[in-house]
């Protein structure tokens, strides 16, 4: 009976260990899922406790950053409340703050735009350009022969005025036009007859008197030329000239003005004409000037108008030599430069 009652006691022995495992284990397990939700609740306070902490930095942070904002307003305000009242001191009006604006970016545009190497203007003018291209759907094709001949009616444009320059350069004429001095035979202005010779009354004259009414006009007048006309009436010559030859060697000197010899009344008025010039170019005061030798012949009557014919005879009136003074081309086109620059 011994032998049979020791299983049952064994059985009952281990099925008491095996309870109080249990029980110990069911116990720890429990108070394992507590110290579990514990320690959540410990690390989502942590966490609501560092989130509420950044959330105040959040705060103080954004109302800093409110208040530096209002007082930035406040200085801009201020600096543009400055700037209204300096641009209505100088312009004596004032700029809205938009306007000023603008023109603020405006001047940055045109700092860009001369950082790319252009000015204002063709920016202007490329904008203009585009505009155009733009508008009339031009191709490149298109757009070259538009170029090409925009260029020659640009060079035609040149052209025209230049030409229109040269013109008013000719034809450029003081309003006060300088007087013409008439040596007349009928005034005591006399050659001998036929004949490029002075009488010594005339050149003495010529030395003098002429020699300081002339250079009179010069110096009233700005001009640089005086022109020496020979003029004589229509009594006919008939011999053979030697002007040709001899012309040149009695302006220069080589040669006295009687070894001229006119075959004709123009020759005589040119000779006539070099006779006085030769005497003028002498004078200190007048050797600065170009003194030029003409002759009318018997073409010109002292009217200034052509002859008929009908004049013929002896007219001392009309054996006169003129002196016309007037600017160089290249002393016009010298003051034309002037003008314009």
């Amino acid at each position: 009976m011994v032998a049979l009652n020791q299983p049952d006691g064994a059985s009952v022995s281990y099925e008491r260990k095996g309870h109080a495992r249990g029980l110990i284990l069911g116990l720890t397990m429990a108070e394992t899922m507590l110290l579990l939700v514990f320690c959540l609740l410990l690390v989502a306070g942590a966490i609501v406790t560092k989130k509420q902490a950044e959330l105040r930095i959040t705060l103080q942070k954004a109302s800093r950053s409110e208040a530096e904002v209002l007082q930035l307003r406040q200085e801009n305000q201020s600096l543009l409340a400055q700037v209204a009242e300096l641009m209505e001191k100088s312009t004596g009006h004032k700029v809205p703050d938009e306007e000023w604006r603008k023109l603020v970016l405006a001047e940055k545009a045109v700092a860009l735009i001369e950082e790319k190497g252009l000015t204002a203007e063709d920016a202007v003018g490329l904008a203009e350009a585009t505009a155009v291209v733009r508008d009339n759907k031009l191709t490149p094709d298109g757009l070259r022969h538009l170029l090409s001949a925009d260029k020659h009616a640009l060079d035609a444009e040149r052209k025209l005025a230049e030409a229109e320059k040269d013109l008013a350069e000719m034809t450029r004429q003081p309003k006060d036009l300088p007087p013409i001095i008439n040596l007349s035979e009928a005034k005591g202005y006399s050659f001998e007859v036929s004949s490029a010779g002075l009488k010594p009354d005339f050149r003495a004259k010529l030395e003098d008197v002429i020699a300081k009414q002339i250079a009179a006009i010069v110096a009233k007048y700005d001009v640089d030329v005086v022109e020496v006309i020979g003029h004589t009436d229509e009594q006919r010559l008939s011999r053979q000239s030697n002007m040709d030859y001899v012309f040149g060697r009695v302006l220069s000197g080589d040669e006295d003005v009687s070894k001229m010899e006119p075959g004709d009344n123009a020759g005589l008025g040119l000779a006539r004409a070099i006779s006085v010039v030769s005497v003028l170019k002498k004078i200190p005061e007048l050797d600065h000037l170009n003194i030029l030798p003409m002759s009318g012949g018997q073409l010109i009557l002292p009217d200034d108008r052509l002859t008929n014919g009908a004049q013929s005879g002896d007219a001392p009136a009309r054996r006169r030599i003129e002196i016309r003074v007037r600017k160089s081309k290249q002393k016009l086109v010298n003051e034309g430069n002037r003008e314009d620059n």
